[in-house]
């Protein structure tokens, strides 16, 4: 299956460096004609053509394990090493078939050369020019055999001298090249999980974990917004503990917070992945129901309310018992968000003062369906 780059952020960045290396070949070839042209490389077409069939092949093969994702299999999925190393071998190549521009002509070495920044290690980088000095080496051994003539054994000596100087120095930059690039990495990454918790601590609430305040109301505005534009539904419920400052005095603010964790904890798997929930102030949470009506809120709001008698708590008695009062109401057409609060924060409050351990409901009466104005249900 072909792999999209867009997928794989790594993927699209190595195939951005393969069409660079691509452009550096183009240039070689541009190159080679220009030196054809001016009589000076003893290349032939047919074998310039070889020459360069075969990288295409190369290339293409290249090509493909990246876009096919086949590159991951390797110990070097950037195949850094492969392509410098099939590079080097033409430039040697190219080299060998040139005599007066040869000390011009290893200038192709270090644009080869200069893609180990994107990957090598220090190591890697001193090997890598080990191999790069040993194939202009080989290069010079074999026209000193086949070409004797071609060789000025004191010049290229110094040559050799220097180029491996040369490439020594390259690989001592190159490397600390690479190893800033991959400390900037290393910190961008560490920034970027930096930025990603600050952004959950600023939605989350420090005690219970749920969304906070602020968050809650750019929550309710997008759904706000959908309802306008859509016309789907949704619904919000406010809950708030019974007596809980008895809690508080009775065991302390610390077994408090416990309870509040706990119980919102067991809250939460009453709901659907879309819903949310978040802490409104003290001991009151708001929960919000995108795309339910009023008849699903009740029965959300009846589920939390059981959910919430059924809780138990470490390192309180047997019979310690929470219970929730809730208020409950639906988005109606163009109202605001602080109309919609104020609705269902009065159905809380009518639940508190007629008992507590209840849901109300608080919606015009337009509206009703199946749902009456008024108590929903105790739970015992």
């Amino acid at each position: 299956m072909t792999q999209k780059p867009g997928d794989d952020p790594s993927q699209a960045i190595r195939i951005r460096r393969f069409f660079i290396a691509v452009a550096a070949y183009i240039l070689w070839l541009l190159l080679i004609i220009f030196c054809y042209h001016l009589g000076l490389i003893r290349l032939s077409i047919w074998l310039a053509c070889l020459f360069y069939s075969i990288f295409i092949v190369f290339n293409i093969v290249i090509y493909v394990l990246l876009r096919t994702g086949l590159n991951r299999k390797f110990a070097d999925p950037s195949l850094t090493f492969v392509q410098m190393g099939a590079a080097t071998i033409g430039a040697m190549f190219v080299i060998y078939f040139t005599d007066q521009v040869r000390p011009l002509m290893l200038l192709i070495y270090f644009m080869t050369f200069i893609f180990g920044v994107f990957r090598f290690s220090t190591r890697q980088f001193f090997s890598f020019a080990l191999f790069t000095l040993c194939s202009y080496g080989l290069v010079v051994l074999a026209l000193f055999i086949n070409h004797p003539e071609k060789v000025d054994t004191r010049i290229e000596i110094l040559q050799l001298f220097v180029f491996g100087t040369v490439l020594f120095w390259f690989s001592i930059i190159g490397s600390y090249i690479s190893s800033l690039r991959n400390r900037l990495s290393a910190a961008n990454r560490k920034l970027g999980h930096a930025i990603t918790t600050i952004e959950a601590l600023a939605i989350h609430d420090d005690l219970t974990q749920v969304f906070n305040r602020r968050h809650m109301f750019q929550e309710l505005q997008r759904v706000k917004s959908l309802a306008d534009r859509s016309g789907i539904p949704f619904s919000i419920a406010i809950f708030d503990l019974d007596h809980f400052k008895q809690v508080n005095d009775t065991f302390g603010h610390q077994k408090g917070d416990d309870v509040l964790k706990k119980l919102v904890q067991d809250v939460a798997r009453e709901l659907r992945d879309t819903d949310m929930i978040a802490r409104y102030g003290g001991e009151e949470f708001i929960v919000i129901m995108p795309g339910t009506d009023i008849s699903g809120a009740v029965e959300c709001a009846q589920r939390i309310q059981k959910r919430a008698c059924g809780a138990r708590f470490a390192g309180f008695p047997e019979s310690f018992q929470v219970t929730i009062s809730t208020g409950i109401t639906s988005y109606q057409p163009v109202e605001s968000l602080d109309e919609m609060i104020y609705r269902a924060d009065s159905a809380l409050y009518r639940a508190k003062a007629n008992g507590r351990n209840r849901v109300e409901i608080d919606f015009p009466e337009r509206s009703f369906q199946k749902v009456q104005k008024g108590e929903v249900g105790l739970v015992s």
